[in-house]
């Protein structure tokens, strides 16, 4: 072989050399950089898997993994929710063992849909029972793991506790039932039997019942009852009571704190009152700081009331307290407007048996004392001339007291009839009937009668003002001892009263007096011997009837003003009065 072929081959050799060798060089390093890249898989695999693991671990939901329903893996927050080990709850079907008998059959209906294709996940709400025996209400979301063909290899289920928010959701709805079913009631026992029966229902008690204290006499009473005290008529067979500070609810009422009793057996206070319960809890219904009733409920168990009882209580305590309250307060108001009724009726009947006793008194005393001054006259007529002087002025006096005496009893007639009196005038024009009294009331020549402003239109009867005006007026003349006299009648308008005054420049009326003057039969000492006493007593009367305000403003020896205030408008029933006067006219 040539030379120069076998150059040319050894060349050709040596570049397939340095190929392989560059080859094998590329693979060592790919495989370097496979491994390297496995081992960083693996490690964030794990990883990954420590993290999934530190997730579930410390989860607050419980998580189950369940194969055939059977239960393989579960997380610490599962087993502390229901009391159960590892091992336990590796035997037990998540629905048979574990879920409440009423809840089977729909968390059964949807675990057959998950395994068939027809759902994915489902949710539902079911309860749970511990392995203390009690139950908890879950929210439990379900998903499949299913293989390559679709067939379901695994569940996966969510479990969280939701008890607690169930019981204040429920008890939320319930203090809103009750608060719709007592809004706007004022009676005081139907509140109470709402109370009740929407706190037995809520908790499904034995026995509730509402007592309501009385202040005035301490004393605790059944005013509703959920138990066999009670019938559909809302009465309560022989209602018990209790005095304050007295058994467990007058404890409570007097406290102001709820009373656990867990073993009525072993409580000195226990009262029984339909029949011997075991257990019972009583709470305060307190409004403004002050306990008016008391809640009440035993049970035939021991130990049955817990901290959730007394919480419902005091919250429908504390909702009931202003509704019962103000229902307690109509309940007085109620009382003493009956009594207030009463009261009234007794002294309409009192007064009407006085007026007709001042009627009769007064025709029994006018008819002797007419006798007796006729009497007098004829003993004077016939002894005409025969009497001494000193026979004749006695004589003389005592016809002076008969005719005294018979003014008073006309005027202790005008008093009693004040407020009786039924007229049917009801625009008074004050200006002529002050007109008509000056021209009948005789006035001396030495009196002069000033009116600077003309007197209104009023709203009342004309008779009871011509007594207001008359009496004030007669007054007046009668009390003044001055040469020039003057009596002014005016009245000016202050917003919408009337202020009548009658001033007069007589005796004047000395400060001792003020307080008196308008009682019947005050008079002013020896200043008139003819006053009765009864006529400024009227006034009162006529004024206090329209709902006025009369007084005095008088210096000794300078003279008197009376003032009269009273209401411009007419009263309230101004038109049904006008209305009736109208026809009693027609």
């Amino acid at each position: 072989m040539p030379n120069d072929k076998i150059a040319i081959l050894e060349r050709a050799l040596q570049r397939e050399r340095r190929a392989r060798k560059n080859a094998e060089e590329i693979l060592e390093a790919k495989s370097l950089e496979l491994y390297e890249t496995n081992q960083q898989i693996e490690a964030l695999l794990d990883d990954q898997s420590a993290q999934m693991t530190l997730i579930i671990d410390n989860s607050s939901l419980g998580i189950v993994l369940m194969q055939d329903r059977k239960i393989i893996k579960t997380n610490k927050a599962l087993i502390d929710l229901l009391g159960y080990t590892h091992e336990e709850l590796s035997v037990l079907d998540i629905n048979k063992d574990l879920t409440h008998p009423n809840d089977i059959e729909k968390s059964d209906r949807q675990m057959a849909l998950l395994a068939s294709n027809d759902l994915d996940r489902f949710s539902l709400k079911k309860r749970y029972q511990c392995k203390d025996g009690s139950f908890i209400i879950c929210n439990t979301n379900v998903s499949a793991v299913r293989d390559t063909k679709g067939n379901v290899k695994y569940f996966v289920a969510l479990i969280e506790n939701i008890t607690e928010i169930e019981k204040k959701t429920k008890m939320l709805n319930a203090l809103n039932k009750l608060s719709v079913s007592i809004l706007g009631k004022r009676d005081l026992h139907e509140i109470a039997w709402e109370i009740a029966k929407s706190t037995a229902n809520h908790l499904n008690l034995e026995d509730c019942v509402v007592y309501a204290l009385n202040y005035e006499t301490n004393i605790l009473t059944q005013i509703a009852a959920y138990n066999n005290k009670s019938n559909n008529g809302f009465t309560i067979n022989n209602p018990h009571s209790v005095a304050l500070g007295k058994s467990i609810v007058g404890i409570a009422a007097q406290t102001g704190t709820y009373q656990l009793i867990k073993d009525t057996t072993t409580c000195a206070h226990y009262e029984v009152d339909d029949c011997r319960r075991l257990s019972e809890l009583a709470v305060p219904i307190i409004a403004n700081g002050k306990v008016i009733g008391v809640i009440d409920s035993e049970n035939s168990k021991k130990n049955y009331f817990n901290q959730e009882h007394i919480e419902v209580f005091r919250n429908i305590a504390n909702l009931a307290s202003a509704q019962f309250n103000s229902a307690i307060s109509l309940n007085k108001e109620k009382k003493a407007q009956k009594e207030k009724d009463r009261l009234l009726d007794k002294l309409e009947k009192n007064n009407e048996e006085l007026k007709n006793f001042a009627h009769v008194v007064s025709h029994d005393l006018k008819s002797p004392l007419r006798s007796i001054s006729a009497l007098m006259s004829w003993i004077m007529e016939d002894n005409d001339g025969e009497f001494d002087e000193d026979t004749t002025n006695n004589c003389n006096l005592i016809l002076g007291k008969i005719d005294k005496m018979d003014s008073l009893i006309s005027g202790i007639l005008q008093y009693s009839s004040i407020d009786k009196f039924e007229k049917t005038d009801y625009k008074v024009p004050l200006e002529d009937l002050v007109n008509e009294i000056l021209d009948t009331v005789f006035i001396p020549k030495n009196i002069n009668i000033s009116r600077p402003n003309k007197l209104p239109v009023v709203y009342g009867d004309k008779f009871r003002y011509q007594q207001l005006f008359q009496n004030l007026i007669s007054n007046a003349v009668k009390y003044n001892d001055k040469e020039d006299g003057l009596i002014e009648i005016n009245v000016e308008e202050i917003d919408q009263k009337y202020l009548f005054s009658i001033k007069d420049n007589g005796v004047g009326i000395d400060k001792k007096y003020y307080s008196k003057i308008f009682e019947v039969f005050e008079t002013l000492g020896s200043q008139n011997k003819h006053s009765t006493g009864v006529g400024l007593s009227i006034v009162k009367k006529i004024v206090d009837l329209y709902q006025g305000k009369i007084w005095i403003e008088s210096e000794l020896g300078l003279g008197t003003t009376f003032f009269i205030e009273l209401d411009k408008n007419p009263p309230k029933n101004f038109e049904k009065l006008t209305e009736k006067a109208n026809s009693v006219a027609g």
